[in-house]
């Protein structure tokens, strides 16, 4: 086992010791950023085109921050309606790994202590 994947295994541990509502809610943090980000890229290229304009053309250079503004306000409310979309495939992601780390000895060991718990039938 190399050091990188001692680190995945390390990080995905940290990840499903914290549980699933802290994964998705990680999730819906990075979504809303991605958003954003395409919003203000949306929002600077007409920016950029009506500053370049304004130029050329006289008309008020504050309308400049229109886009901008329309791209941030754009981006952000598309994130926060459509972030929950993939809720039910980032559940399942969190599943299958945190399944995954969970070494068959202590799958052994609870089957044993449950079994345990039963009155013995002579």
């Amino acid at each position: 086992m190399t050091s990188i994947s001692r680190r995945t295994e390390a990080e995905a541990r940290r990840i499903c010791d914290r549980g699933m509502a802290s994964y998705i809610s990680d999730r819906h943090s990075v979504y809303l950023n991605r958003s954003l980000a395409y919003g203000v890229v949306g929002g600077v290229i007409p920016s950029s085109v009506l500053l370049i304009t304004s130029a050329f053309v006289p008309f008020n250079r504050w309308w400049t921050a229109l886009p901008l503004g329309l791209g941030l306000v754009s981006g952000f409310g598309y994130g926060v309606l459509t972030s929950g979309k993939q809720d039910p495939e980032s559940e399942m992601e969190f599943e299958i790994v945190c399944e995954s780390l969970v070494p068959e000895d202590d799958e052994d060991e609870e089957a044993e202590v449950d079994n345990s718990d039963l009155p013995d039938q002579q």
